[in-house]
């Protein structure tokens, strides 16, 4: 299978891809990543042929049969989103309809089982496929290439995802030492022109000197690269969590809890007992009631026996995805913070910039925002009630990688209690170390690994 980009362009109200030119040869697992609303969905679009773009071309060998998943899937009403997804991927991938399969986010709603159905299908798959993800594990499992979207460019690899973050680190640790070293370069020439500029008047061979230190410092800045660690994402919050003071204090207690909904038992005499500062993980298959024993911790449903609550006097701050729906559409960001917390715009504008706004999203209206920003305009919010407890379910669902490296981080160091449900695989192995699992209706203790 053959693929060749030749100078693509793609503009909304901005330039989104800008001369994009790249080859592909072969079968294989492309892995494309890059930062929310950097273009990646856009790119499938386009190779689809769903979307037109502005210019350049695309130029497929042998016209293949081309198979397309987009990330938010509407039909098969009956089913459930994880179902859905399931049910459209074998579709796609065993049907043999297909030579190339351009797959966006396919995880998304997947557990921990069916994305190893996944990863297993795609390995399969005789052809060439494009990926979107933000899985970590799965990436590493299946990817043989990787692109990376940046900066409005793409830059291809020839490897899979796990060689792919090493060498990313590599020339990032190469870019800042660049950096550092152009950088104290360009304060010595404006330093210069400076000085210069003061002395320009006194005669014509130094007013000429003064006007090349200036062409020289334009072009220098023309050619110094951007600061690579303003790309990074990091999480901060200052925890009121004394851990003295209450060590062994028990922070959520699920003790002998029966609940149904009609006609349907979720538990029945649960137990689950988590003390401050523990890193827990509630793993299970979707449907099994790992949301159903948040709603019961928090009081949000009252079960039918037995008791479950937080512990006396600690703060809990809550992340659930449908909370995303609850963000007022015609509010900005700033507006969020500040209608909710008493402080000025500068104070949001700062917190914001933490989990990577720019100034421009930071001032645009909520329903603009991609999913991935909306779920780390609810980060920011929830994170900023200063929590003891995180009760955290499937948080990274639309982050792009390097949120959930930096939600990743903050997690690992976070001193205060967390629950954590997902279906990253290396988020919970990385952040937890103790696994519960919700099995025959009962809640346990998890023994053997992910």
């Amino acid at each position: 299978m053959n693929l060749k980009i030749t100078k693509l362009e793609k503009h909304y109200n901005q330039p989104l891809l800008d001369n994009i030119t790249l080859n592909h040869t072969g079968n294989g697992i492309v892995a494309l990543i890059g930062d929310n609303g950097c273009g990646k969905s856009t790119l499938l679009k386009i190779l689809s042929g769903i979307e037109e773009q502005d210019s350049g071309k695309i130029e497929w060998s042998n016209n293949p049969r081309i198979g397309y998943l987009q990330q938010e899937i509407d039909s098969l009403p009956t089913l459930s989103g994880g179902q859905k997804k399931i049910a459209l991927l074998a579709d796609l991938i065993y049907s043999n309809l297909y030579d190339v399969l351009l797959l966006d986010e396919p995880d998304n709603h997947l557990d921990i089982d069916n994305k190893e159905w996944l990863a297993n299908a795609m390995l399969s798959f005789n052809g060439l496929i494009i990926l979107i993800s933000h899985d970590r594990h799965l990436l590493k499992k299946v990817t043989t290439h990787t692109w990376l979207v940046e900066d409005r460019e793409i830059r291809t690899y020839p490897f899979g995802f796990g060689k792919f973050t090493a060498e990313y680190d590599k020339e990032q640790d190469a870019l800042e030492h660049l950096f550092h070293v152009q950088d104290k370069e360009h304060k010595r020439l404006k330093e210069l022109v400076e000085r210069f500029r003061a002395k320009a008047a006194s005669g014509p061979k130094v007013a000429r000197y003064y006007h090349a230190l200036e062409k020289r410092l334009a072009r220098f800045e023309s050619e110094m690269v951007k600061d690579p660690k303003g790309r990074d994402v990091h999480i901060e919050l200052k925890t009121s969590l004394s851990g003295k003071q209450i060590k062994n204090k028990l922070a959520i207690m699920v003790k002998s809890v029966s609940f149904a909904y009609p006609e349907n038992q979720i538990f029945n005499n649960a137990e689950m007992y988590i003390e401050v500062g523990e890193k827990v993980a509630l793993v299970s298959p979707n449907g099994t009631g790992k949301t159903t024993a948040i709603r019961l911790i928090l009081g949000m449903l009252e079960p039918q026996e037995g008791v479950a609550k937080t512990g006396d006097n600690l703060k809990v701050g809550y992340y659930s995805q449908e909370h995303l729906e609850t963000l007022p559409s015609e509010s900005t960001p700033i507006d969020c913070f500040c209608s909710r917390f008493p402080i000025a715009d500068y104070e949001a504008a700062a917190v914001l910039r933490k989990f990577y706004f720019t100034k421009q999203t930071m001032k645009s209206k909520v329903w603009t925002l991609s999913g991935g920003q909306k779920a780390r305009l609810q980060l920011a919010l929830f994170l900023y009630t200063n929590p003891d407890i995180l009760i955290l379910d499937e948080p990274t669902n639309h982050l792009d990688l390097k949120s959930v490296t930096a939600l990743e981080e903050f997690l690992v160091d976070f001193p205060g209690t967390i629950l954590l449900i997902s279906h990253d695989h290396d988020l919970l192995n990385n952040v937890c170390d103790v696994f519960y699992e919700v099995k025959n209706k009962k809640i346990s203790l998890k023994t053997d690994n992910l």
